[in-house]
């Protein structure tokens, strides 16, 4: 068993992944087979992307991401819950949501390791860029999968909405070369970014780069 560095106290779980292992009870459709969790702190993100409610400027409720409730729970509940949900064979892959701030990677490590204690169930992680040397990291802890959003289509409409013109920390520049690192690091078909339809761009350019992603060895997932 792995030594955990120190959990942090609290961690969001999207609505219908907290009803599917018993931390809420309520009516669902269907039932999500992938776990999702979202990094907790009480502030919001130091980015400022202009179509997050976490973002830092953004006046949305702190519970909110792409429309869905995250209700925060103690860490550790969540962690014992996730592994009996995978002996019934009710989850099949736990997904993990970052926020941007300080402390954020030594957080995702330590959830990382003390999830990978308690199942084999595969791990993803959409995150803000990091270091190849976090990407590493990741990794070896048991990260299957990794996402490192570019959300715009073209670099003049992230510059926009994430970047520079939006009181944002991402570069365009950035985001591709951890990219590239991410799939050297992890492999072709394991890296995925996201690309958010309707900012601005036009068809031919969310194709291009759509494409330019899939030559990439990156999977796009649209929105």
């Amino acid at each position: 068993m792995t030594k955990v560095k120190k959990l942090p106290a609290k961690i969001r779980v999207s609505l219908g992944s907290a009803m599917v292992i018993g931390l809420m009870k309520g009516k669902l459709d269907v039932a999500p087979t992938t776990a999702y969790l979202m990094t907790y702190r009480e502030e919001k993100c130091v980015a400022n992307c202009g179509f997050c409610p976490q973002a830092r400027e953004s006046n949305s409720r702190a519970d909110m991401l792409s429309r869905v409730s995250w209700p925060a729970f103690p860490t550790r509940i969540v962690i014992n819950k996730l592994a009996k949900a995978a002996i019934d064979k009710k989850i099949r892959r736990i997904c993990i949501q970052a926020l941007n701030y300080p402390q954020v990677f030594a957080e995702l490590l330590a959830l990382v390791m003390a999830i990978r204690n308690t199942t084999d169930v595969p791990i993803s992680i959409s995150c803000q860029p990091l270091t190849k040397e976090n990407l590493r990291l990741l990794a070896k802890s048991g990260v299957e999968r990794i996402g490192i959003p570019l959300d715009a289509a073209t670099q003049s409409i992230f510059n926009k909405v994430k970047g520079s013109l939006a009181r944002g920390p991402y570069s365009w520049k950035r985001q591709f070369q951890l990219l590239d690192e991410a799939v050297k690091i992890f492999g072709k078909g394991r890296v995925s970014t996201h690309l958010i339809v309707g900012l601005g761009e036009n068809e031919r350019e969310m194709v291009e780069i759509i494409q330019q992603c899939v030559d990439m060895g990156v999977l796009p997932a649209l929105f």
